[in-house]
């Protein structure tokens, strides 16, 4: 090889070494952080970073913006995000990529393999340090197709309602958040205040591995947020054509156990006196017949006395205390699964294991047993108690799942503007109120974040029953309707005040 070909040679090699790394260094930039601290700079608050400059107003395709949106989340059904394993990590990267394509900055992370978490910043101009997070999760509940009437991963539209798992809980929550987010940045739509997007995967087991990753390694994302809207509440048919936009502003919070029972193993034709099984059955039968106190906690004071004022309810719903002590009326108000549960904690089995062979005794035994205790209830306590019924110290009892109640203020700038949405949208009264499940809410205000759980979307009763049931389904106009409010509520949040 001569002198000036390998020169040449050379020179080549450096140019091919140099484009391998700066490609490299875009796709850090601008992709995925796989199980890592921090996000992506161009996603990071900073005060220096507000826009000023924006397309000329253009007025929103709404039949454009729902055929999208429909499109978009029948897609995401299709992605099975069934928890366990959750499997995120790719829908995370298909939302980005939703953002990316409008021009919105957008990373994910992966907290553990397959795991996804992504999130997205539409910027303001800066007047209003605080944003406002949307929240949602893609991880779903498991579905069984013999249920169905249409497969349940299937993101089929049919009689104007999108079909499947995680339709109302929570990938239609999340498409109306990002919908609403590309229809202002479309329309050109100047807010006062960033606008962060944030979709984790784990909730439906506890959000360890999700949201509760992402505050622990990510804080630096939402460092400047002041405000949160997740699922948890929404919009509620009354009687007279009227609304309420239900908000909820604490919740129950869990006390997962798993008990454990011991005795000898043996075979099942000759059964000692006592086995695992019968003292753990025993001890189930006791909790089965333990009623826990009853407690009526403002939030949940409140609500019932909104909703009697508004809809023309019970006289005794105007001040629940007082009712409950009326023995008739105790009875035939905890009739009412729900309506129980908010008034005391709760105590579920829901898990029994012990020998997998008929013939076989089990030296062990457990049930895992599903607590919800109200804001203002201590663990120990509750724990405490449930010894004392069972009755048996030889029973193991271990937390899979807890962490400590916290609520967030019934006034605020954020609950302004949804009262002023109700109002100016529906005519309808904001009543703020508790649910009786969980959220990853919880995360965000122990970061002394203002959480409300609300989206705004009309789900009717039928719909309701889909959620962790059968044929979850959610109404194109629903979806439409909830992404027009949803814009209007930013638009309100994020005006000059």
């Amino acid at each position: 090889m001569n002198p000036a070909s390998s020169n040449a040679t050379l020179r080549q090699r450096a140019l091919t070494v140099i484009a391998a790394a700066w490609i490299l260094a875009c796709v850090a930039l601008c992709g995925s952080a796989l199980a890592a601290p921090a996000a992506t700079p161009n996603i990071l608050p900073s005060e220096s970073m507000g826009v000023s400059k924006a397309p000329p107003p253009q007025p929103i395709d709404w039949d454009k913006v729902t055929q999208e949106a429909t499109d978009l989340l029948s897609k995401y059904i299709q992605i099975d995000t069934t928890n366990p394993p959750g499997n995120e990590i790719e829908a995370a990267r298909m939302l980005r990529e939703k953002f990316l394509t409008d021009g919105i900055p957008a990373t994910t992370w992966e907290p553990q393999h397959g795991r996804g978490i992504v999130a997205a910043r539409l910027r303001g101009i800066g007047k209003h340090t605080k944003s406002i997070v949307l929240l949602s999760h893609m991880d779903v509940v498991p579905a069984n197709p013999k249920e169905w009437e249409v497969a349940p991963f299937s993101g089929a539209v049919k009689d104007g309602k999108i079909w499947g798992r995680g339709s109302i809980d929570d990938k239609g929550p999340g498409v109306i958040e990002l919908m609403a987010m590309l229809a202002i940045k479309r329309a050109g739509i100047l807010l006062d205040r960033d606008v962060l997007f944030v979709a984790t995967g784990d909730e439906e087991e506890g959000g360890k591995n999700g949201a509760g990753w992402f505050v622990d390694h990510a804080s630096n994302v939402f460092s400047d947020a002041g405000y949160l809207i997740n699922e948890g509440g929404g919009i509620r048919a009354l009687s007279d054509n009227r609304k309420a936009y239900v908000v909820s502003v604490t919740e129950k919070t869990p006390l997962w156990l798993r008990l454990t029972a011991s005795g000898p193993a043996g075979h099942a034709s000759d059964p000692p006196p006592e086995t695992a099984v019968t003292r753990l059955v025993r001890a189930l039968d006791k909790l089965s017949e333990y009623k826990t106190p009853i407690r009526v906690i403002g939030p949940v004071k409140d609500y019932y006395h909104a909703m009697a004022e508004l809809d023309h309810g019970p006289r005794q719903l105007l001040d629940l205390a007082a009712a409950l002590k009326d023995p008739a009326y105790l009875k035939q108000f905890l009739g009412d699964p729900s309506q129980n549960a908010r008034v005391r904690d709760t105590i579920t089995p829901t898990v029994l294991s012990a020998s997998d062979k008929t013939n076989v005794i089990s030296e062990t035994a457990y049930a895992e047993v599903d607590c919800r205790l109200l804001p203002g209830s201590d663990p120990k306590t509750v724990m405490s108690d449930i010894r004392k019924v069972i009755g048996d110290d030889t029973i193991k009892i271990d937390v899979i799942l807890n962490f400590p109640p916290i609520s967030s203020p019934s006034r605020s700038p954020l609950m302004t503007a949804i009262a002023t949405l109700a109002k100016d949208h529906d005519r309808a009264t904001v009543v703020p109120s508790m649910i009786i499940g969980f959220t990853d809410s919880h995360y965000f205000r122990h970061k002394k974040i203002v959480s409300y759980g609300f989206i705004p979307v009309e789900v009717t009763p039928a719909e309701a029953k889909g959620v962790h049931g059968i044929n979850e389904r959610i109404g194109v106009k629903e979806l439409a309707d909830g992404i027009k409010r949803m814009v209007e509520l930013l638009r309100i949040f994020g005006s000059r005040q």
